[in-house]
């Protein structure tokens, strides 16, 4: 049993990885470490925040010790406003291949059948912000998202699947 456990938590810690992930902000003005931002939007999303209010609410209803576990250098962690800033400027591409690496490291791999499915993400305010049209592939096996595209609209599936999965290793598959 013990050996079990080593080995789930053999690899770097995701707070280690999540820093890894290049940051987008200029340094003039930046508060908050990119990787302590990424970590405290993970646990909080593992509690049950769906909102980058709850995100921020969550984060502020920690103690100081769990904050610089985290990697916060401040007592107060991020706004609102701070995490909209930082998600909308994110490179979700570069986070996506940390997060990948990450799994990895833990044994977790795209292997085995892969599922592909589409998904439209509703708009809000009627019009003025249209949905988003969504391709993701999951892997049977492993219980993995192993990636998803942005499809370009209703119908246009299809090329977001084709660039889906030349991202993915399908070696022998």
């Amino acid at each position: 049993m013990r050996q079990q456990i080593q080995s789930v938590n053999a690899g770097r810690p995701l707070v280690e990885a999540l820093a890894m992930v290049p940051d987008p902000r200029s340094a003039h003005g930046r508060r908050h470490p990119l990787g302590a931002v990424l970590a405290l939007a993970v646990c909080a999303m593992l509690c049950g925040g769906r909102s980058l209010y709850a995100i921020s609410q969550w984060g502020r209803d920690q103690g100081s010790v769990l904050t610089r576990r985290l990697g916060f250098t401040r007592d107060q962690t991020p706004s609102v406003s701070t995490l909209h800033a930082v998600f909308s400027r994110l490179d979700r591409a570069a986070f996506e291949a940390v997060l990948g690496v990450w799994f990895q490291e833990r044994g977790l791999q795209g292997s085995g059948a892969i599922a592909v499915d589409g998904k439209t993400l509703r708009g809000i305010h009627g019009e003025e912000v249209p949905g988003v049209h969504l391709v993701a592939a999951y892997a049977h096996q492993s219980g993995v998202v192993t990636g998803h595209r942005a499809a370009l609209g209703k119908g246009q599936e299809l090329e977001a699947v084709a660039a889906l999965l030349e991202g993915l290793p399908l070696r022998g598959q």
